[in-house]
């Protein structure tokens, strides 16, 4: 179970990483940046909570923090690649 939840929060940290690193690339105005910095916000609350609850024992709770984003993510790689 726990290797699970590091694996979807990896995952969400790898998300965060590839949406930090389109923010500085693209050439959008702040809004825009605004716009994809609150996703980034909150990948990093989601693997921020899923640590503090692993850590505390409810590792349910910490697979459902941390999965939630991976499912919205495989959801949105689905519809951009088919």
């Amino acid at each position: 179970m726990k290797t699970i939840i590091y694996g979807c929060m990896l995952i969400d940290a790898a998300a965060a990483l590839f949406l930090f690193f389109s923010l500085f690339s693209s050439g959008q105005d702040s809004a825009g940046k605004g716009m994809v910095f609150l996703p980034i916000l909150a990948l990093v609350a989601c693997i921020a909570g899923a640590w503090f609850l692993l850590g505390a024992g409810h590792s349910g709770w910490a697979l459902t923090i941390s999965g939630f984003p991976v499912i919205i993510i495989a959801y949105l790689a689905f519809i951009s690649f088919t």
